[in-house]
């Protein structure tokens, strides 16, 4: 039975926790500055936080469902935390990412475009030398090297768009142009000045002892893996150790055996060099970036349809095919989704592929993403975060990656059929889930076992028959992201599990996926045991504050 009382409880914590998180992140009140009496003040605001939440009751199982969102959502709040006071220099690293989305996503006039851009940069400017005492006083010799070459990088790529200042802001004004430029400049400065003083507190290395790139390992404490999984990702550790071999030999099986069975006239494969040897001859990559483009967004109508038919969606959201942005092209080999502004309507989403590694982006990859990315994906996931009525803790997510990357993979498997017409589909599909198994050993044996770098780009070639270069850029999306690549068969495995369990249909199902929202694998398990009548409460009565007051 709902308690109008408990239930405005409920939301006024979701509100609160909200406000929490948008301070930590950066995103209201400027950049988080993690000094001592910062912290201090967040630590003792996160503790009453989560005071509130264990004092909640929860007289049902709806009630239960929320609050233990609430708990997964101040569990990552206080990782978030650690990692903001033990590596201040984030905010410096994120600022290119940050300009380029204004640049390919922000919808907000011009006028508003340019000031959010040289406002970020003028305030990383000015906080510059408290930001570079902490960076000192909290990295060992080996972490200020390895923040002096990340910083570099950071630099690298913001001195790019200074020069292409036209081609990334083309609606600009000159006066709007030259303002930004001026700030990147300034910024660029900075940035140099700090690396030149982190260099300098570690003193010159040798081109001796310097480590081959192939040769370094990114090893982390058992401890600090684990967290990272559990805190943040909400990825079980000993899951993955105890299963994730044999699901690698399962998932290899499958590729040979579909393999096997197709009806050509070459000899069945024998090695995973072979499986990828067929799907390029028959699946193979466009000869431009251009035909790239113009085939993958007549796939992305096609899958467009087919979500409307099983998702809720409002008829005015679209979703295109771009190039892949400048952060992405070394860690993402073939594409992903980068959102949109969805404050403005009509709802307008972007996926990308990778304009750089177009040779090695066969048609079923091309296919693959249009489903994955988009329709019914991580385009549709955005679409609904934004318009349905959580709470906005639910719309910015706790532990999130394993449903919302499952939920995707799934998606490859289930809607399949789009591609009726393509016999080699179902092998690029069975393709993809053993990549999406490998990717769990990688991770362990980048960040658990010690293994080096080109031990992992090593796996990528035998497991999958990668190339070198393709490869090395799926080991760098690791290094961006310790323990993300975890989560895709994770999740995948846990939701096909209760999709049988529970008895849904396959258009219930995939509601049921993208109404939930951003929530931990495990609270959407409970939500996936409810009742119909649970559901809806779920759904309606516990949405965002700040919605209603949209």
């Amino acid at each position: 039975m709902t308690d109008p009382k408990l239930t405005q409880m409920y939301r006024e914590l979701d509100r609160d926790c909200a406000c929490f998180a948008r301070r930590l992140s950066g995103e209201t009140q400027g950049v988080f500055v993690p000094d001592p009496e910062s912290e201090a003040q967040m630590r003792t605001e996160l503790a009453g936080l989560r005071r509130r939440q264990q004092e909640l009751k929860e007289p049902d199982r709806v009630y239960a469902l929320v609050r233990h969102h609430m708990g997964d959502f101040l569990d990552a709040q206080g990782f978030e935390l650690e990692e903001a006071c033990n590596h201040p220099e984030k905010p410096y690293l994120r600022s290119f990412e940050k300009i380029e989305a204004i640049s390919r996503l922000s919808r907000k006039p011009d006028e508003e475009r340019a000031k959010d851009a040289t406002s970020l940069l003028k305030e990383l400017c000015g906080k510059k030398e408290i930001f570079l005492k902490l960076i000192l006083e909290r990295h060992s010799e080996k972490g200020r090297k390895e923040t002096a070459s990340a910083l570099h990088k950071t630099r690298s790529r913001l001195e790019v768009l200074d020069r292409e200042i036209t081609g990334y802001f083309p609606e600009f004004a000159e006066a709007q142009q030259e303002m930004l430029q001026n700030a990147l400049r300034q910024f660029c400065e900075a940035l140099k000045e700090m690396e030149e003083e982190l260099e300098k507190s570690v003193g010159q290395e040798s081109e001796s002892e310097a480590e081959e790139d192939f040769n370094r390992t990114v090893k982390m404490k058992e401890k600090e893996y684990r967290t990272l999984l559990e805190k943040r990702l909400g990825v079980s550790f000993e899951e993955l150790l105890a299963w994730h071999r044999e699901e690698i030999e399962k998932t290899r099986a499958e590729v040979f055996a579909i393999a096997g069975s197709l009806d050509i006239s070459d000899p069945a494969p024998k090695t995973m060099e072979e499986v990828v040897g067929i799907l390029n001859l028959y699946e193979g990559a466009c000869k431009s970036p251009e035909e790239m483009y113009r085939r993958a967004n007549t796939y992305l109508k096609r899958t467009r349809a087919l979500a409307h038919e099983y998702v809720r969606l409002p008829e005015d959201e679209s979703c295109v095919c771009v190039e892949a942005p400048l952060s992405c092209i070394d860690s993402y080999p073939w594409g992903g989704y980068e959102g949109g502004d969805f404050s403005v309507r009509p709802l307008r989403g972007q996926m990308f592929l990778n304009q750089c590694n177009y040779e090695n982006i066969s048609d079923g990859w091309i296919r693959l993403n249009a489903l994955h990315e988009a329709y019914p994906g991580h385009h549709v996931q955005y679409i609904r975060a934004e318009v349905d009525e959580t709470p906005e803790t639910v719309k910015i997510g706790a532990k999130l990656v394993p449903l919302l990357e499952g939920t995707c993979l799934r998606t490859e498997k289930a809607f399949a059929f789009i591609y009726g017409e393509d016999p080699f589909f179902p092998l690029f599909v069975a393709y993809r889930r053993h990549h999406a198994s490998v990717r769990i050993y990688v991770d362990l044996l980048l960040f658990y076992y010690g293994g080096t770098i080109g031990d992992a780009v090593k796996v990528y070639q035998e497991e999958l028959g990668f190339e070198q270069g393709t490869a090395r850029r799926q080991v760098e999306g690791h290094l961006n992201g310790p323990g993300y690549f975890t989560c895709y068969y994770y999740g995948m495995k846990k939701i096909c599990q209760w999709e049988k369990e529970y008895g849904y249909t396959k258009k219930d199902f995939t509601e049921l996926l993208f109404s939930a929202g951003y929530l931990s694998i495990e609270c959407f398990h409970e939500l996936a045991a409810l009742t119909k009548e649970e559901q809806e409460r779920y759904f309606h009565e516990f949405s965002s504050l700040k919605q209603t007051a949209r």
